[in-house]
């Protein structure tokens, strides 16, 4: 699983044949909204209007192997760090940190510690992982924005729908039918609710690899006029296996600073 969906590829836009389109929408749930328009809000989205953020979120995991389901207690200083507690059956197993350079890791039953670096989950996972990726998707905004170069408007009776390509070469990657250049090219679209713009979802492709990134917020909530998820349920697929993500929050608190570390004893060993 190398070099999947790497974000650090900035999304060429194809040259359409003619004259843009440059309306979305049209329908009485989505009244006609300019491109632009929609690309403001959406950038606008990326904007964090606090200092702090203490939360808490269940957590569901499954894939062909697996199935495992936590609670972790979480504190983030945006753009700096965040980290927090792994509670099993009501017991604190583990504890992380997550920094601009490496997401640390201890595991209190087994007594033991590890330290990735973003370059090794990269590899790990198959996706460019790092700092901004992660807290983008705890925090529920855009993923992979700022590598889009141009936005093209995609038809659909429900959303709001903005993609890094346009409706013919979307067309011919649902029907699996992209040239071998397509093939090689990463695919974003952002889906926004038509009443309260909202992000409704994310969807990520690249065909290369045989890997899918669906990230959909079934609820989302505002918190101190802070639009956050309450529930992201995340699908990844892959040719090696397929992954499920649940995210439910809960008690989500703003600009009431803690200390953001991890403790590692010195009695722990590297986990293995």
């Amino acid at each position: 699983m190398k070099n999947r969906f790497l974000w650090g590829i900035v999304l060429i836009g194809f040259v359409l044949i003619g004259c843009k389109t440059t309306k979305v929408g049209g329908t009485a749930e989505c009244p006609k909204k300019s491109v632009d328009e929609l690309e403001t809000v959406l950038r606008n989205k990326r904007t964090i209007p606090f200092s702090f953020f203490t939360g808490k979120i269940s957590v569901d995991i499954k894939d062909s192997k697996q199935s495992n389901s936590f609670k972790t207690t979480l504190r983030m200083k945006p753009d700096s760090a965040f980290a927090g507690t792994i509670k099993v059956a009501g017991i604190i197993g583990a504890g992380f940190l997550v920094d601009q350079d490496t997401v640390a890791f201890t595991n209190k039953l087994k007594k033991c510690y590890k330290k990735e670096t973003f370059s090794n989950l990269t590899e790990m996972f198959g996706a460019n992982v790092d700092y901004d990726f992660l807290e983008s998707l705890v925090l529920g905004q855009p993923i992979g924005l700022d590598y889009v170069s141009d936005f093209y408007p995609i038809k659909d009776d429900q959303y709001y729908v903005l993609s890094s390509h346009d409706h013919k070469v979307i067309d011919r990657l649902e029907k699996n039918n992209l040239t071998d250049e397509e093939q090689s090219q990463i695919y974003v679209r952002y889906k926004l609710n038509c009443g309260d713009m909202s992000l409704a979802q994310v969807l990520v492709d690249s065909p290369k690899d045989g890997v899918s990134v669906r990230i959909v917020y079934t609820q989302r909530q505002f918190v101190e006029n802070f639009d956050m998820p309450k529930e992201t349920n995340i699908k990844i697929l892959s040719p090696e296996d397929s992954t499920f993500i649940k995210l439910e929050y809960d008690a989500p608190e703003f600009n009431d600073p803690d200390k953001i570390r991890l403790s590692i004893p010195d009695s722990y060993s590297e986990c293995e």
